[in-house]
């Protein structure tokens, strides 16, 4: 497949639920400031659709991850035993996205 191809592929916003989830876990839980809040609502108005391409998944993915990273340990701390789990699962999605499509 190239480049154009892979630009030009889409996915539907029902197979991201799990980064769909977290991105709203973190908008209740996340208080970085109003440049991560962007993030995470340019991210949830994507997921809006029925389908994106997988350039902005991609994209959605590496979002909820940097918003993870810099939420650190303070979040977790925050967070109950399911919404843990919850972002665990969406951060293994995300890192699929990322490095493994």
């Amino acid at each position: 497949m190239t480049e154009d191809q892979r630009y030009l592929e889409l996915v539907p916003t029902s197979e991201l639920s799990r980064i769909s989830t977290a991105m709203e876990l973190m908008d209740r839980h996340v208080d970085l400031g109003p440049r991560y809040h962007k993030l995470i609502t340019e991210s949830r108005q994507q997921l809006t659709g029925t389908e994106v391409r997988l350039t902005q998944a991609r994209g959605i993915a590496k979002k909820l991850m940097v918003l993870a990273k810099a939420s650190g340990d303070d979040l977790r701390n925050r967070l109950s035993d399911t919404e843990n789990s919850t972002l665990d699962a969406a951060l293994e999605q995300a890192d699929e996205l990322v490095y493994q499509r």
